[in-house]
């Protein structure tokens, strides 16, 4: 997971990973989060495979960097 938030964008494959959900449910996570970075004002940019800002996505699901770094060392 550590290596997952290490990027900047993430896609629905990741948010599948982050949430442990389907691809159905992180497909409509990323849909609310692309609406939520709509409704602020700001512009998301295009690509084939769509992707939203890690960092929101972390905040979309109220965890932290850290604990994910710390739960990814006690297991290695």
């Amino acid at each position: 997971m550590s290596k997952i938030i290490e990027k900047p964008w993430i896609d629905v494959e990741g948010i599948c990973k982050i949430a442990q959900c389907g691809k159905y449910s992180a497909t409509r996570i990323r849909i609310e989060i692309e609406e939520m970075i709509i409704a602020s004002g700001k512009r998301l940019p295009s690509s084939c495979r769509k992707k939203v800002p890690t960092k929101l996505l972390l905040e979309y699901l109220g965890l932290s960097e850290d604990y994910i770094y710390a739960m990814a060392n006690r297991m290695s």
